[in-house]
């Protein structure tokens, strides 16, 4: 099995097994407000991956990580995730982080 993101004109997941291949427009427009809060059309909505697909993906990259018996590198995966963070909570992980202890 092969997972993509496909990046043109939009984002786009794409699976692909033997002789199946799904994608999927996963891409969130966001449009920006008037002051009376009406949308503004005189501005390019901004594009970004969808909230709820996001949200499953992580689910579903949680319980592989969570069942998988074998150690896994997965330092890149937490630095890049680290990077999204809020700072306000990338600061409280900072703190819980540093008194982890391995067992």
């Amino acid at each position: 099995m092969e997972i993509s993101l496909k990046r043109n004109y939009g984002f786009y997941l794409i699976f692909k097994a033997e002789n199946v291949s799904v994608e999927e427009d996963v891409e969130e427009r966001i449009y920006a407000k008037t002051e009376d809060g009406k949308i503004d059309f005189s501005k390019p909505p901004k594009r970004d991956v969808n909230d709820d697909v996001l949200n499953q993906i992580t689910n579903l990259l949680s319980d592989l990580i969570y069942y998988r018996e074998r150690e896994f590198d997965s330092s890149s995966l937490i630095e890049g995730l680290f990077d999204k963070l809020p700072s306000e909570l990338a600061n409280k992980l900072l703190i819980k982080l540093k008194d982890y202890k391995i067992i």
